[in-house]
């Protein structure tokens, strides 16, 4: 294990979301003040247009921002610019779009999974109701494989997650 370029990843990610929890407040306000100007009531929301809401507005455009940066001139995002950290394909040439995707899509897997069973768990405000096992599984298990993920990024040759072995890419340093 490089510890230094494990290190500078996590510190890299930790840049990028925190650029994502400015945009993620920002976009809350602003559905906040949506729904104070047009009488709109967040709380009668069903869980499936709740969800499609936050794929749309947060978890895509996340997916993109990593995607579009990683297949930049740069091939990394803010954070990984700023601890010269790059995205390339497993032979170090140019990671292509595709494979970004899939490695974006799949790496952010577990924050949606998780996000699709917060919007069920809404529905159970009551204490007398029992919340369907399903439910905690679900979040449990988008949990585990969050941890899974990095798990391989300590423990495995050239540091790689699962989303980088399936999509056939690797974070190096410049």
């Amino acid at each position: 294990m490089k510890n230094s370029n494990v290190i500078n990843r996590i510190k890299a990610f930790v840049v990028d979301y925190l650029i994502i929890i400015v945009c993620a407040a920002l976009l809350f306000g602003i559905s906040l003040l949506s729904s104070k100007i047009f009488h709109l009531d967040i709380n009668d929301v069903d869980p499936l247009t709740g969800e499609l809401t936050g794929f749309i507005t947060l978890t895509l455009p996340v997916i993109l921002y990593f995607t579009l940066s990683e297949n930049s001139s740069y091939a990394a995002t803010v954070g990984k610019r700023k601890f010269q950290l790059y995205v390339t394909k497993k032979d170090k040439r140019k990671a292509g779009f595709v494979n970004l995707l899939i490695r974006n899509c799949i790496k952010f897997l577990p924050w949606e999974l998780a996000h699709f069973f917060i919007y069920r768990l809404i529905g159970f405000t009551s204490e007398e109701e029992q919340v369907p096992a399903s439910i905690l599984t679900g979040l449990i298990v988008s949990q585990v494989l969050a941890v899974i993920y990095l798990l391989f990024i300590l423990f495995t040759k050239n540091n790689r997650s699962i989303y980088e072995l399936i999509s056939g890419t690797m974070v190096i340093k410049k």
